[in-house]
C-alpha cells in the first residue's frame, strides 16, 4: 500500500453514514431518471439523417447523451460500494472505473460548453449557421473534445488507490500533489466551463432582448430555459468542487491548525457530493422536455428531431436569413409563423426558429 497524504482525522469517504446514505439515494435516482432519458436521446438522434445534414447542436447533444449514459451505467457498482463499504473490483478496477467517470465528466463539461457557444453563435451571428452544419467541422470538434477529456482524466486514475484494501479513493503522495491536482480539476472542470456557459447565455439573452425578437411568451420561455441550464450546471457540480476547494485549503494550511482538519471532513463528505454530481448526467433529457413545450404533443416521441428541425441551424435557408435581415432593419416587426406546407412542426416557421433554437 502506498504512503498517502492524510489530513488530520484519518477519515475516508465511507466514514460518514449520512454521506453514504445520501450518496446511495442520489445514485439510484440519477440512474432511474438518467438511463432511460439518455437512451431515448440516443435512440432519437443516432439514426436521424436529415437531408441538409445533422445540425452541430444535435451531434453535440447525441455525444453528451452517450457520455452521460456511460457513467450512469456504473451506478450499481458505486451503490454496492457504499452499501457494503468495500470496493469489489480491486486496485486495477478502482483506477479504471474512476478514470471512466472522470472521462465522462470532462467530456460532458466540454460538450456542454461547446453547445452553449454554438447556441450563442447561432443566435447572435445567424449567417455563420450554414458553416456550423459542416460534417468535417463536427468531426474535428468532437475529436478535440474526446482527446482533451482523455488527457484531463489521467490524474483521476494516477491518484486513485485502495486504502486499507477496501476503500477506493484519492491517494496523493504529498500535500502539494493534493493541492495541485484538486485545484486544476476544479479550474478545468468547473470554473472555466461554468464561466463560458454563463457568459454565452448572458450574451444571448442580451442580444435577444435588444432585438425585441418574438413575443413576450417566447422571451419568458427562453429565459426560463437559460435559467434552468445554468442553475442545473452550477448547483449540481458546486458541492463537489466545494469539497475540492476545502481539501486544497486544508492541504495548504499548517498541519496543527484548525483548517487542516477540514481536509478529513471534505473527504468524508465526498461520497454524497460525488453522487449529487451524477445528476448532471441525468437532468439534460428533462431540460429537453422543458424546451419542447407544446411541441411535444404535436410531434410525439420524435419531438427531439423536430426541435432541431425547427431551429434556424437545421434549415439555414434563405427564408430564415431573409427574416433575420428584415427583423434587423425593422426591430419593431413581429415575426409570424409561416406554413411549412406539410404540417411539420418544424417545417419552416421563423417564429419557431427563435422559440426552439436557444
Amino acid at each position: 500500500m502506498l504512503d498517502c497524504y492524510r489530513p488530520p482525522g484519518n477519515q475516508t469517504l465511507l466514514t460518514w453514514t449520512t454521506s453514504r446514505a445520501t450518496g446511495v439515494v442520489f445514485l439510484l435516482l440519477a440512474a432511474l431518471l438518467g438511463l432511460p432519458g439518455n437512451a431515448f436521446v440516443v435512440w432519437s438522434l443516432a439514426g436521424w439523417r436529415p437531408a441538409r445534414g445533422r445540425p452541430l447542436a444535435a451531434t453535440l447533444v447525441l455525444h453528451l447523451a452517450l457520455a452521460d449514459g456511460t457513467v450512469l451505467l456504473l451506478t450499481p457498482l458505486f451503490v454496492a460500494f457504499l452499501v457494503k463499504q468495500a470496493w469489489p473490483l480491486g486496485q486495477a478496477g478502482c483506477k479504471a472505473v474512476y478514470y471512466v467517470c472522470a472521462l465522462s465528466m470532462y467530456a460532458s463539461v466540454l460538450l456542454t460548453s461547446l453547445l452553449s457557444l454554438q447556441r450563442c453563435l447561432a443566435v447572435t451571428h445567424p449567417f455563420l449557421v450554414p458553416r456550423l452544419r459542416s460534417t468535417a467541422l463536427a468531426h474535428r470538434l468532437l475529436l478535440a473534445i474526446w482527446l482533451a477529456a482523455l488527457l484531463l482524466a489521467i490524474p483521476a486514475a494516477v491518484y486513485r488507490h485502495l486504502w486499507e484494501d477496501h476503500v477506493c479513493q484519492l491517494c496523493h503522495p504529498s500535500w502539494a500533489h493534493a493541492a495541485v491536482h484538486l485545484s486544476l480539476e476544479t479550474l478545468t472542470a468547473f470554473v472555466l466551463p461554468f464561466g463560458l456557459v454563463l457568459g454565452c447565455y448572458s450574451v444571448m439573452l442580451t442580444w435577444l432582448r435588444g432585438a425585441r425578437w418574438g413575443s413576450r411568451r417566447n422571451s419568458t420561455r427562453v429565459g426560463r430555459l437559460v435559467s434552468a441550464i445554468v442553475l442545473a450546471f452550477g448547483l449540481l457540480w458546486a458541492p463537489y468542487h466545494a469539497v475540492n476547494i476545502v481539501q486544497v485549503v486544508a492541504a495548504l494550511a499548517p498541519p496543527e491548525g484548525a483548517l487542516a482538519k477540514l481536509g478529513g471532513a471534505g473527504q468524508a463528505a465526498r461520497a454524497g457530493t460525488t453522487a449529487l454530481a451524477f445528476f448532471s448526467s441525468s437532468v439534460n433529457p428533462v431540460l429537453y422536455l422543458f424546451t419542447a413545450g407544446d411541441l411535444l404533443p404535436r410531434a410525439g416521441p420524435r419531438f427531439l428531431t423536430r426541435l432541431f428541425e425547427g431551429s434556424g441551424e437545421a434549415r439555414g435557408g434563405g427564408r430564415s436569413r431573409e427574416g433575420t435581415m428584415e427583423l434587423r432593419t425593422n426591430p419593431r416587426l413581429k415575426v409570424v409563423g409561416q406554413s411549412g406546407g406539410d404540417g411539420d412542426p418544424g417545417g419552416g416557421a421563423v417564429k419557431d426558429s427563435q422559440e426552439w433554437d436557444p
